[in-house]
C-alpha cells in the first residue's frame, strides 16, 4: 500500500515530520518521497502547486487522495489503517478527549514558537519591532508554562502527552518540542519538556524520520535560551452533563454548538459570557480553561477546550447518534480532513483583517501590513471559491453530505458576509452561505446578537 503514496516534504519542517512519523508508526515504509529546499523556493515549484495551490509542504497524495494538511494527514492514515501498526487514537473516552485537546492545542503551541524562531522570516524588516518581538516571547513563554504543566512528574514508558499510549497527539507535537529544544530552549528550565524530547527522540519513527540537516549539523541555534520559565472520567453520554461555556458570534464556540445540534444533544448546560466586558477572563471560565477562552466545553469529568477536539470528541462518542458527521468514503473522509485543517488557516487570514486592530496595539499598526493581509485573505477566498466550485451546485465542503468540514468552516463563512463580502464577487461562498444558513443546527445556534442586529459591518466590502 505504501508504494500508492507519495510525500513531497522539507527537512525540519514539524508539519513535514508528523505525517512521516505517522508513516512510520503505521508500518508504511517505502514510499514515495521527494525531499525539497526551502531556501530554493523548490515548496513553490509547478511539482508542488500542482497538488497544494498554496504552495506548503507536506503534499501528501494517497492513491487519487490528496492531503496536504498535515493534521488532516496523520487522521486520514490513521482513519484508513486502523488495524496496522501502533494504534494512535485510544479507545478510552478520557484517553480519546485528551488527545484531541492536546492535539487543537498543538496548533496554538506550534503557532507561538514559530512567532519568535522565524520572526525576523515573517515579518518585512521595516515593520519589525522590539516590542512585538518581547510580547511574542512573553506568549511562548506562557504556553511552555501550559505544557510543562500538562506533563507528569515522571516520565516513563507509560506516560505520554494523553495518557499510557503512544498517540496522534503525540505523533503531531513531538516535533515542535523537538523544534524548540533545537533552538536552544533550556532543559534545566524545563525539565519535563527535556524529559520528554528525550525519551521520544529514541523512539524509531522519530529516529528514522530524524531531519537530515540536523544529522548533520547536530548544533542548533540559541534564540530560545532566554526564555525564562514563569512562576507559577466518568461519562453518563446525556447531555444534562455537559457544560459549554460560550460567546456569541465566536466561531470556535459556534463551531461546537453546531456539533451539538447535530448529535441531538440539545438540553447540555451553558452560559453566554461576553467578550467585551472580559468575562471569559473570569475565574469561573480560567477553572476550565487556563487560557482564559472561549469555548470551554465539559462532559462529565471530561474537559475538551478547543473547538476542534470538542467536535471529534462529540462525534466519536456519539457515532451513532443524530447526523454522522465523518464519512466512511475515502476519498470523501480525505477531503473532510483535508478542508478541515485547511480552515484553520481560512479562520486565521480572516482574523488577520476583520480583527486587525484589536491584535496589533496602535504603535505598531502598518497600512502595509494591513494591506498584505487583505491580499492574503483574497488568495485564500479564491481557493475556498474554487473549491466549491469544483464540486458544484448545492454541494458540502467534502462531498454531498454534510461533515464535521462543515460544522467548523461554516462560521467562517457567515462571519465574511457578516462583515461584507460580496456575493457577487464570490458567487459560489455566496451560494454555499445561503445553503447553510437554513440548517437547522445552525438556524438553532445562530448567535444571539446577530438576531438582535441583523446589519453587520462592511470591513470586507472591497475585498
Amino acid at each position: 500500500m505504501a508504494s500508492d503514496m507519495t510525500l513531497l516534504w522539507g527537512s525540519g519542517s514539524p508539519p513535514c515530520w508528523r505525517v512521516m512519523i505517522a508513516l512510520e508508526e503505521k508500518g508504511l515504509q517505502g514510499y514515495n518521497q521527494k525531499l525539497l529546499s526551502f531556501e530554493k523556493g523548490e515548496h513553490k515549484s509547478p511539482e508542488v502547486l500542482q497538488l497544494n495551490p498554496r504552495g506548503q509542504l507536506p503534499t501528501f497524495k494517497h492513491g487519487d487522495n490528496i492531503v496536504n494538511e498535515s493534521y488532516g494527514a496523520c487522521l486520514y492514515l490513521e482513519g484508513q489503517l486502523k488495524s496496522q501498526g501502533t494504534k494512535l487514537i485510544p479507545d478510552s473516552p478520557q484517553e480519546q478527549a485528551l488527545m484531541y485537546q492536546r492535539m487543537f492545542e498543538g496548533l496554538t503551541f506550534y503557532e507561538k514558537l514559530n512567532a519568535v524562531v522565524y520572526y525576523d522570516w515573517f515579518v518585512p524588516e521595516e515593520e519589525r519591532l522590539e516590542s512585538a518581538r518581547k510580547r511574542n516571547k512573553e506568549a511562548l513563554t506562557t504556553e511552555l508554562k501550559l505544557w510543562e504543566g500538562y506533563l507528569p512528574d515522571k516520565l516513563d514508558s507509560n506516560a505520554y502527552l494523553a495518557g499510557p499510549s503512544f498517540t496522534m497527539a503525540d505523533v503531531v507535537i513531538f516535533p515542535t518540542v523537538a523544534t524548540l529544544f533545537r533552538f536552544g530552549l533550556s532543559a534545566v528550565r524545563y525539565p519535563k519538556l527535556g524529559a520528554y524530547y528525550t525519551w521520544l527522540k529514541e523512539r524509531p519513527s522519530v529516529k528514522a524520520s530524524w531531519p537530515p540537516h540536523w544529522l548533520e549539523n547536530p548544533n542548533g541555534q540559541d534564540t530560545l535560551k532566554d526564555i525564562l520559565q514563569l512562576t507559577q472520567i466518568t461519562l453518563d453520554n446525556m447531555a444534562k452533563n455537559m457544560t459549554l461555556l460560550w460567546g456569541a458570534g465566536s466561531p470556535p464556540c459556534w463551531r461546537v454548538m453546531i456539533a451539538l445540534e447535530e448529535k441531538n444533544l440539545q438540553g447540555y448546560n451553558q452560559k453566554l459570557f461576553s467578550f467585551d466586558k472580559m468575562e471569559h477572563k473570569s475565574q469561573e471560565v480560567l477553572a476550565v480553561n487556563p487560557r482564559g477562552q472561549l469555548p470551554a466545553f465539559k462532559h462529565g469529568d471530561i474537559i475538551v477546550n478547543e473547538s476542534y477536539a470538542a467536535c471529534f470528541y462529540l462525534e466519536s462518542q456519539f457515532g451513532s447518534q443524530g447526523t454522522k458527521l465523518i464519512p466512511d468514503s475515502p476519498p470523501e473522509q480525505a477531503l473532510m480532513y483535508q478542508r478541515m485543517s485547511e480552515g484553520l488557516t481560512f479562520y486565521d487570514k480572516l482574523n488577520g483583517v476583520i480583527y486587525y486592530d484589536w491584535f496589533v496595539p496602535e504603535g505598531e499598526r502598518h497600512d502595509s501590513a494591513l494591506q498584505r493581509n487583505k491580499e492574503s485573505l483574497t488568495t485564500e477566498l479564491k481557493l475556498w471559491e474554487g473549491y466549491l466550485q469544483k464540486l458544484g451546485s448545492g454541494s458540502h465542503l467534502a462531498g454531498p453530505s454534510f461533515s464535521l468540514a462543515d460544522v467548523v468552516i461554516f462560521p467562517t463563512v457567515a462571519y465574511l458576509f457578516r462583515f461584507g463580502l460580496s456575493a457577487k464577487r464570490y458567487p459560489k461562498l455566496g451560494e454555499y452561505y445561503a445553503l447553510l444558513k437554513e440548517r437547522q443546527s445552525i438556524k438553532a445556534s445562530w448567535p444571539t446578537h446577530w438576531l438582535e442586529n441583523p446589519e453587520g459591518q462592511d470591513t470586507l466590502k472591497d475585498i
